[in-house]
């Protein structure tokens, strides 16, 4: 049974999406703070976490900044903020979704199933993938350079492991929107902007992905297995 972290500080909001949760088939634990939430996570992994932006002590933005520095569990965004700065800010910070307040419990459920689908998919005849300096694990997810691991949000990785497997191809920016992210064609541009930003910053160099403008992007190196 998959486990869901929510942290949310609504009791109605969080009592009543526990409750649908469940009722889906999941394991969900509640916490209203931040503070509390971080200690869990560290003794307690879950499988993907359901973050309030607005939480009293440390907010949403902070939460997130502090788990990406040595996790990269999924997290879906709760956000009563309806800007478009405000759904970039948090993907630029680490989180793999959002959702905006009042939002339908039918359409969350959607958007983590479609994550959790993506994790639990990666399969390849060749788990350990060596990319000049980066080594990509695809059966553990992880991405090393120089022995360090690379604090890589699941979008950012399914993205760097399509990459890979189209071998110098053009992924175009529909296929990431549309197999990756998990939306449809409503779906801000800057969204995938902001991905493919985050990725070549944490991967440390821009001339791994070159972008095919109009079109997607492609993997400039070749692989080695």
């Amino acid at each position: 049974m998959k486990k869901i972290l929510i942290i949310e500080d609504d009791l109605g909001i969080s009592g009543s999406l526990k409750l649908y949760l469940e009722n889906s088939g999941f394991e969900v634990i509640l916490y209203s703070t931040g503070e509390k939430a971080i200690e869990f996570i560290k003794e307690t992994l879950p499988d993907l976490i359901i973050l309030d932006l607005n939480l009293p002590g440390k907010d949403g933005i902070e939460i997130t900044k502090e788990l990406r520095e040595t996790d990269n569990t999924p997290i879906v965004m709760l956000t009563a903020r309806t800007s478009e700065l405000d759904k970039i800010r948090g993907l630029e910070i680490g989180a793999d979704d959002y959702v905006a307040k009042p939002f339908s419990p039918r359409e969350l459920l959607a958007r983590i199933n479609t994550i959790i689908r993506r994790i639990s998919g990666l399969e390849s005849a060749s788990n350990l993938i060596k990319i000049f300096d980066l080594e990509v694990d695809l059966e553990k997810k992880i991405v090393t350079k120089n022995n360090e691991i690379l604090p890589l949000t699941s979008n950012e990785f399914e993205i760097l492991k399509k990459l890979i497997e189209e071998k110098g191809g053009v992924v175009s920016r529909e296929t990431i929107m549309k197999d990756i992210i998990g939306y449809d064609n409503y779906v801000y541009d800057r969204t995938i902007d902001t991905h493919m930003k985050n990725l070549r910053k944490k991967i440390g160099s821009s001339d791994y992905i070159t972008t095919i403008r109009g079109i997607g992007y492609r993997l400039n190196i070749n692989l080695k297995n």
